[in-house]
């Protein structure tokens, strides 16, 4: 555990656990948004990564400084002005999306805490990787659509699961490549100027074709709540149920060590 960054904000440092199309899940780079009073949700999350043995960086969920936050509020008009909760969502996300451009990154993976996955997700994301079209913008192993099932295959040949994206919505699973990334930057402001949430405008991106959008139906990471999380984000956890669940796993393989330990 260290301070991220230049912030006081302490966060799990997770090791190299071998190659990208391993580690990291196909990509360069794995990041896990942490929203910050959730330390059960944390818990959580590296427990499970440390048994999958995947690599990533812990990202905190952080409020734009004080003196840009109201300078933007000041320059905004009308009624639709972004809730602080849409602005601090937009701020971390797009903070992210910097960071990659400025590692260099050629492809990225991002999580929130909070998901669960399939107990093999190794095997299926380098599955998907070896099958999406090399022309990618955005992937979403993970998301809330409705119709994503129906969607055509972008190739014969290609795997069941993998589709054209409908309208993936929700962005607690999704991968960019450096091609979308540089679209998303180029696109998207650094701040809100309306209400709209990030998710929705980028699915706009999409609906005027300036993203190339695939996702995976059925999806195989799922928002899952945590122990202490709100009535409001249970609720918000949908009803995507993955085949085998990688935090079921984990719970029977922490009893089990419970269990030898008294033993």
């Amino acid at each position: 555990i260290k301070p991220y960054r230049d912030t006081g904000i302490r966060l799990p440092v997770l090791p190299n656990y071998g190659s990208p199309e391993t580690a990291r899940l196909g990509c360069d780079h794995v990041y896990v948004i942490h929203k910050v009073g959730h330390p059960d949700r944390l818990a959580r999350m590296v427990r499970l990564l440390q048994l999958l043995r995947i690599s990533a960086e812990f990202v905190p969920v952080m409020q734009p400084p004080e003196a840009l936050l109201q300078a933007h509020m000041s320059s905004l008009h009308g009624t639709d002005v972004p809730s602080l909760e849409n602005i601090i969502e937009w701020h971390t996300r797009h903070r992210i999306y910097r960071d990659m451009a400025e590692q260099g990154y050629r492809s990225a993976l991002i999580l929130d805490d909070s998901v669960d996955m399939e107990l093999n997700i190794k095997t299926i994301m380098r599955a998907i990787h070896r099958h999406i079209p090399a022309d990618w913008d955005m992937l979403f192993p993970g998301h809330c659509g409705a119709f994503e099932g129906i969607q055509p295959r972008p190739s014969p040949d290609a795997l069941p699961s993998l589709r054209l994206a409908n309208m993936p919505i929700c962005l607690h699973a999704h991968a960019i490549s450096r091609k979308g990334l540089m679209r998303l930057l180029h696109s998207l402001p650094p701040l809100p100027t309306s209400n709209e949430i990030i998710g929705m405008a980028i699915m706009r991106l999409k609906e005027q074709g300036l993203l190339k959008m695939y996702s995976v139906d059925t999806p195989v990471f799922a928002p899952r709540p945590a122990e202490h999380d709100s009535h409001e984000e249970r609720h918000l956890a949908g009803n995507k149920k993955l085949g085998i669940s990688a935090v079921d796993h984990l719970a029977l393989w922490q009893g089990q060590n419970k269990q030898e330990h008294r033993n």
